[in-house]
């Protein structure tokens, strides 16, 4: 065997080494996606399998893994990147890779799926019910994007209930596009995104797969996919449809109003001169209750030593805008407790006193002393803000929330 080894890897160390123990093992295929097809070659594997840690601290490695055909009748054909022109996916199989010793478990996801059943048949012991996969692997279990991309790219269309309007596309959607830097006048469509989000109806945030539609040649909202991936709900569907009476803005829409904005447009335009670039992350939108919250994060980096830097978040409900240096600040300005205090202080705020009438700044008997407070800390806010000392603005706009409570 060591002979065989040394031959085959071209490597006669294998052979001379007093290392090598009758205990010893090699590993030939080492990484995750060279492993899985040596051991399954007849299934499709995603090509980002993801890192988790189990509750013994181990490390280990999980990929979906999908059946697929072009022969499945009266079925529209897709092209996949890595699978090629298919008409059936499904993400039969979900496998394990200890990253330690190499261990290998497929478990099987769609017992329903008869292209998996007849692959159980033929290797019984290659895969387990999904029963089997331990609890804490299993808590780590996704929605794959790639089925996912396939399927949003499908119910472009097939969303259509009508027949009339089914045979005339008469409501075809997009997927949402997005820019990717500034200035730039191409757009690419969004991909599909993993967040932390409520959807609404429900009390509980929830680890979702998620992607935006709008209209046929628009860019203002639509429609709203979303697959679950938490516990029970794994694999469940959600799409939010939205009015066509109302506009709501599209991620390219809130890029516009970014650029429009006259305080980011200055920043964007000196951060892009010679020596630096700006990049423009992929919009989130993300459903709050009965509206939507979009973030825009905005990195800069050197043309030389590329290494992408967080330089500003900017959020947007409704028509506003804010922006500020962290997600954390800008959600803090988001606080409806504190605007709301802060705009009852700023209306409840005296004119600019002249000096024959110095008691007119006199706070009444029955005034609430949290606006004093409020209108104090409002002003430093101001005036740190206007000398970009924006840390310490942020701690003025924590005390103003600590008044609201």
């Amino acid at each position: 065997m060591r002979l065989a080894a040394a031959v085959s890897e071209a490597e006669p160390n294998i052979l001379l080494t007093d290392y090598l123990t009758a205990n010893s093992r090699m590993m030939i295929h080492r990484r995750v996606a060279d492993r899985l097809q040596e051991l399954a070659g007849f299934l499709q594997w995603d090509p980002d399998p993801y890192l988790v840690i189990t509750d013994e601290g181990r490390l280990v490695w999980m990929c979906d893994g999908y059946t697929t055909s072009d022969a499945h009748p009266y079925s529209r054909a897709v092209d996949v990147p890595n699978m090629g022109r298919i008409n059936y996916i499904r993400n039969a199989v979900k496998a394990t890779v200890d990253a330690y010793d190499g261990e290998t478990h497929m478990y099987i996801f769609a017992p329903d799926d008869p292209i998996i059943a007849a692959y159980q048949h033929l290797f019984p012991d290659l895969f387990r019910p999904a029963s089997q996969m331990p609890a804490n692997l299993r808590a780590h279990a996704r929605y794959p994007e790639t089925l996912f991309a396939v399927q949003a790219e499908i119910y472009r269309t097939y969303h259509m209930l009508d027949p009339q309007s089914f045979y005339n596309k008469e409501d075809l959607w997009d997927l949402a596009r997005r820019s990717s830097g500034q200035g730039q006048s191409g757009a690419e469509p969004v991909s599909p995104t993993y967040v932390v989000a409520t959807l609404p109806g429900e009390n509980k945030a929830e680890f979702l797969l998620l992607t935006p539609f709008t209209p046929r040649n628009k860019d203002n909202l639509i429609g709203l996919m979303v697959a679950r991936c938490d516990g029970d709900s794994l694999g469940q569907m959600v799409v939010l449809q939205l009015s066509k009476q109302e506009l709501i803005f599209g991620p390219m829409q809130i890029a516009a109003r970014i650029n429009q904005e006259q305080t980011i447009s200055k920043d964007l335009t000196l951060w892009n001169q010679q020596g630096s670039q700006v990049l423009r992350g992929q919009t989130l939108v993300l459903p709050v209750g009965n509206n939507f919250l979009y973030v825009d994060p905005i990195y800069i980096q050197a043309t030389e030593a590329r290494m992408p830097q967080l330089k500003k978040v900017v959020l947007a409900v409704g028509n506003r805008l804010i922006y500020a240096d962290t997600y954390d600040e800008a959600l803090m300005q988001l606080s409806s407790g504190a605007q709301e205090l802060v705009q009852q202080a700023t209306a409840a705020a005296p004119a600019t006193p002249s000096a024959a009438t110095p008691a007119a700044t006199a706070q009444t008997p029955n005034a609430d002393p949290r606006l004093q407070r409020v209108r104090d800390h409002l002003r430093r806010y101001r005036e740190l803000t206007s000398q970009g000392r924006l840390s310490e603005a942020g701690k003025e706009l924590e005390a103003i929330e600590s008044e609201v409570k």
